[in-house]
């Protein structure tokens, strides 16, 4: 089977999809059209990766009968709208993190999704790297006894500018990193905590600049995590059990699992035939590999990324935004 693919958003994480979807089977994996606002820089990326049809504005995109599946890399803020278009216009969805800005949001477009008998995958690529899958099977086979706590950090410098800007493209320290921190540890721990406490700061414009947050697990576990965007951070998760330690570097896309000083695995992504904007992107790919399996197997929900999961994740991201006083508008 060729999975026909529509891009929707002609930003650096487009690119970095096309080039990572350029080292997959051509059998497999073809792109037919990509759409964005800004017609030239549609034209750009479309001549660059050599896609046949550009076109300006997503109402085409999702009437064309020639796709499959659609890639939505609209701003977070767009996600939503953009999703529910393609899914009301009978297309499978790869939508980018977050799905939605809130848990209505993304509630609906899994109703619609499920309604529809159509694939959604919110594309939180983490889990779709082998060494989450080693990190899963080394946990589950006993290799770190029970896991009692996980401290997660994610900070990356970025300029005032940038930083107000976050505001008209909804992002957020929580909605731009807490999630991949979230995601982790509900992947480690698969329920969702008993209860939540946040502190942090927000801009001038009433973004959330940093998050500090706590959160308690039945049976004794606990987490924390933080996130920040004046300062970088280390950028790992440390996941503590009663026999050990695991430090996972990159941990939001790792390529190396190193379990003791005798037992460490590296794996090496693809290379692309453009440079990648982002750290690791190649791995970008095995996400695209995932909806194809599904698709292929008649599966509309991915086991490693469920729906029932992207709503979980809403849920925590809103209470933690609620905290923060960011959120009282959206609600």
């Amino acid at each position: 089977m060729q999975l026909k693919w529509g891009i929707a958003g002609v930003g650096m994480i487009a690119h970095d999809f096309l080039t990572a979807l350029d080292t997959l089977p051509p059998e497999q994996h073809r792109v037919v059209a990509i759409a964005g606002k800004d017609v030239d820089r549609v034209q750009r990326l479309a001549t660059l990766h050599k896609i046949n049809t550009a076109y300006e504005g997503y109402e085409q995109l999702a009437r064309d009968a020639s796709i499959d599946i659609v890639f939505v890399s609209v701003l977070n803020l767009q996600h939503y709208e953009i999703t529910k278009l393609m899914l009301e216009n009978d297309k499978h969805v790869l939508c980018e993190k977050p799905m939605g800005m809130t848990y209505k949001q993304t509630k609906s477009l899994v109703d619609l999704a499920r309604e529809k008998g159509l694939f959604l995958l919110e594309g939180m690529w983490s889990r779709f790297f082998p060494a989450y899958d080693a990190l899963e099977k080394h946990i589950t086979t006993g290799g770190l006894g029970e896991v009692y706590h996980i401290n997660v950090q994610f900070g990356v410098q970025i300029n005032d500018i940038e930083r107000n800007l976050m505001k008209d493209l909804g992002g957020g320290a929580v909605l731009d990193l807490g999630v991949y921190m979230l995601q982790l540890i509900n992947f480690i721990y698969k329920e969702p905590p008993v209860d939540v406490v946040c502190t942090g700061h927000l801009s001038k414009t009433g973004v959330d600049e940093s998050v500090s947050c706590a959160l308690k697990y039945k049976d004794g576990r606990t987490a924390t995590m933080a996130a920040q965007t004046r300062a970088t951070m280390t950028n790992k998760a440390e996941i503590i059990g009663t026999k050990g330690t695991i430090s996972l570097e990159y941990f939001w896309c790792p390529t190396v699992l190193h379990i003791s000083a005798a037992n460490s695995t590296e794996w090496t992504l693809p290379k692309g035939k453009y440079k990648f904007h982002f750290h690791n992107s190649a791995g970008l790919s095995y996400q695209i590999q995932e909806c194809w399996d599904c698709i292929n197997k008649g599966i509309v929900e991915s086991p490693k990324m469920s729906l029932d999961e992207s709503i979980l994740l809403s849920k925590l991201t809103d209470t933690m935004r609620a905290q923060l006083g960011v959120l009282e508008s959206e609600l």
